[in-house]
């Protein structure tokens, strides 16, 4: 940006700057996530390195602790990693993709997608891309003929913001960049859910031809709220792509109609006694259990539609979904250490008709030595 250029605005900007003196901005309560960039080019790779990984440093520029509570990406290529504990204001974490680089020449274009707790932000998208090379091949060896594969538009079909009551679809380009003929084995029918509904698919494609793949997905016939995958596999004669697969990501959410004060007034609440569970530092093995409570506040019936926890180590132990205006409910938490070591963080999520909150994440901590178990029997 010129230096001009910030000299015909800086009377603007300090215009402005008065007029918010005179209608102050609201501060923002609560954790807010900024990454320092959102889109990471690798370049050109060789295969052989294996792993290419890049991390995305973020800070939370809220007011109160941040927590990452899911990181899923568009391809089971693309592992994530990220920061598990708590990032206090000012503090910094980061988001890690590890693109695996083996048998996957030619571009790619992948994205990982971020869900935090944060006020204004709390679904982000984060972008990978760049070109895996071909191995350099021996001038002594035989050559190996390039067979070309069978190219997609879009890595995956993904319905992040999938509301259930809502069908949507998408249509995804597929293109045959083989020399050989590709003749489509029909997808089995026990690898699509009853929620998904195949709209087009190819029965043949010719070298270079293009064809459709598009589905429909239903959000009213879906079980569960939040996250889910479906791997769709399928197969052709095409020698350069026998087994082949796509996958179809999407985030189911409740729908609510807009409400004014008096209508959300009759509605149900939910009330959780805690923000978190922090067990502290343990001994690995301990079987650790307590109680959180949730409470109807609201003027009508609240529905759990789900409790479920991100890990087998955790086990809940509920009487009911359904709580009457002002009914309380127990729900007793074990957690099974076994063979934990260093800092456990996990996340229990429950998801109800609340239309001001309908989601929570109660994160559970806790810490364990890693200990070094000594061979009492072998040769000293």
């Amino acid at each position: 940006m010129s230096t001009k250029f910030f000299r015909i605005f800086i009377p603007t900007l300090l215009f402005c700057t008065q007029i918010g003196a005179q209608n102050p901005t609201p501060i923002k309560k609560g954790p807010e996530i900024q990454f320092d960039h959102t889109k990471h080019d690798f370049g050109k790779i060789e295969e052989s390195i294996h792993y290419a990984i890049h991390r995305f440093p973020f800070t939370n520029v809220g007011v109160t602790p941040l927590h990452i509570q899911q990181v899923h990406t568009s391809c089971g290529c693309t592992t994530p990693d990220w920061t598990r504990d708590s990032i206090p204001p000012g503090g910094k974490g980061f988001i890690e993709a590890r693109f695996e680089t083996n048998n996957r020449i030619g571009s790619f274009q992948k994205s990982i997608t971020v869900y935090s707790d944060a006020v204004t932000a709390s679904l982000v998208h984060l972008d990978i891309e760049g070109e895996v090379l071909k191995p350099r091949i021996d001038p002594n060896a035989a050559a190996i003929p390039d067979m070309g594969k069978i190219s997609f538009s879009a890595p995956s079909f993904s319905f992040l913001e999938l509301l259930d009551n809502q069908q949507d679809s998408q249509t995804i380009r597929i293109t045959n960049e083989t020399p050989y003929t590709a003749n489509f084995e029909p997808i089995n029918p026990s690898q699509i859910p009853a929620f998904i509904k195949i709209l087009s698919y190819p029965t043949a494609l010719e070298p270079n031809e293009i064809g459709t793949f598009k589905i429909k997905i239903d959000g009213t016939k879906i079980t569960h709220f939040g996250f889910g995958a479906i791997e769709l596999p399928y197969t052709t004669d095409n020698p350069a792509a026998l087994f082949n697969s796509i996958v179809v990501n999407y985030v189911r959410r409740q729908y609510f109609p807009k409400m004014n004060a008096k209508q959300l007034a009759k509605q149900p609440k939910l009330e959780v006694d805690v923000k978190e569970i922090n067990w502290g530092k343990k001994e690995a093995g301990d079987l650790l259990f307590t109680d959180i409570h949730l409470k109807n506040t609201g003027k009508t019936e609240l529905k759990i539609h789900d409790i479920t926890q991100d890990c087998g180590c955790i086990t809940l132990k509920f009487d009911k979904k359904t709580l009457a205006p002002g009914e309380e409910m127990p729900i007793r938490v074990f957690f099974d250490t076994v063979l934990k070591k260093g800092n456990a963080n996990y996340n229990i999520w429950i998801v109800c008709n609340d239309p001001v909150s309908p989601e929570r994440n109660i994160p559970i901590k806790a810490v364990f030595d890693a200990k070094v178990i000594q061979c009492q029997t072998c040769p000293k």
